[in-house]
């Protein structure tokens, strides 16, 4: 099993002197989507339907990111 890093999305707000982050979701990358998959050593995405499977590298990712169960850190 690989071990992923979990990366976050963090929003920064300006607080006059110092600046406030946030977290606000988790990014997750095309390699660890449960809605990517291998198809002729290229990896796609199925949810993208629409247009044909997205054809994609593994660090890619999207605002419909979902963790595989099996990709854990």
């Amino acid at each position: 099993m690989r071990k992923t890093m979990r990366e976050y999305i963090v929003r920064e707000t300006d607080c006059g002197l110092a600046t406030k982050q946030e977290i606000v979701g988790e990014l997750v990358r095309c390699k660890d989507c449960k809605h990517s998959f291998m198809l002729f050593g290229r990896m796609h995405c199925e949810s993208f339907a629409d247009t044909d499977y997205l054809m994609l590298d593994e660090d890619d990712f999207c605002c419909r990111g979902e963790r595989k169960a099996d990709a854990t850190n």
